[in-house]
């Protein structure tokens, strides 16, 4: 990842006394600045797999700063599966299959990236018996059996919820996948800002960590938007998918600590799908 730099000049008696004129000193570099097209574009390279044709053009912001609007990102996301469970449903498609295709095609949009590290999660905290010994789990390519059972069953609860869902009406359908997919994204966000990193290397440490401004901004954006879609819902979902999602969040956190003393990148995809399954089981619940 590129690193921020800041043009200057040195401070020292020489180039103060020079009689030569000097240029005026050049601005501050624009990665210093709130860019929120660039912070966005940074977002979804980093969670999707979407090609972008102009996001060579434009210079990338931190990582750490691109992260207050993972939330925008996901919502992207989210809507983009919602309108496809949506027009499958519209086209005449069992619910089963709408449900299993419009969950697919979201897999195919993030590259599966949080379920990758939901599965290492599941191994290292399922098979490992000492701090060290899990992160060499959660470090190691090859998945176990911990890890296919939580992607199977991740997979079943998705799909289960999307069938579910698929009754409401298009934009309620939209609005709540896309609420789920930015508020568990801004829990991540939270989690990188709230929680030691469980080593020096590694994702979470190479992305940085967000300021709690940062933070705040993706949790009160999110949660409006959860909000928002609630009420498509019913009066009370959108109180319970947040705080469905928040509980989650708070366990993980209690129990990454306890079992490898902080957070990595594994983690934190594996606290994005289980919140974002808490809140669509919630909407579920609530719908009737």
């Amino acid at each position: 990842m590129p690193v921020p730099h800041v043009n200057g000049f040195a401070d020292t008696p020489d180039a103060m006394t020079d009689a030569t004129p000097q240029p005026p000193p050049e601005p501050l570099s624009r990665r210093g600045r709130i860019r929120p097209v660039a912070e966005l574009v940074h977002a979804l390279r980093f969670l999707t797999r979407l090609p972008i044709p102009f996001a060579s053009t434009i210079d990338p912001p931190p990582l750490s700063q691109s992260m207050r609007l993972f939330p925008a990102a996901g919502a992207l996301i989210g809507a983009a599966g919602g309108a496809a469970l949506a027009g499958f449903s519209m086209a005449g498609l069992p619910s089963l299959l709408a449900a299993a295709l419009a969950a697919s095609l979201g897999l195919l949009v993030t590259g599966a990236l949080h379920e990758d590290g939901l599965a290492d999660t599941a191994d290292g905290f399922g098979g490992g018996k000492s701090r060290e010994r899990r992160l060499e789990i959660m470090r190691d390519s090859h998945i176990g059996s911990y890890g296919v059972l939580a992607l199977v069953a991740a997979m079943l609860v998705r799909v289960a919820a999307y069938e579910d869902l698929s009754g409401l009406p298009p934009l309620a359908v939209a609005g709540v996948l896309a609420a789920c997919a930015a508020f568990s994204r801004a829990l991540m966000v939270d989690l990188l800002w709230a929680t030691r990193p469980a080593r020096s290397d590694g994702l979470s440490v190479h992305a940085g960590t967000p300021g709690r401004n940062g933070a705040a901004f993706a949790i009160i954006t999110a949660a409006g938007l959860t909000l928002a879609a609630g009420l498509l819902v019913s009066a009370e979902s959108g109180l319970v998918a947040l705080a469905a999602g928040l509980a989650v969040t708070a366990y993980m956190r209690r129990l990454t600590v306890k079992m490898i003393g902080g957070q990595t990148g594994d983690v934190c995809g594996a606290v994005q799908v289980l919140s974002e399954l808490a809140m669509l089981i919630a909407f579920v619940a609530t719908s009737g």
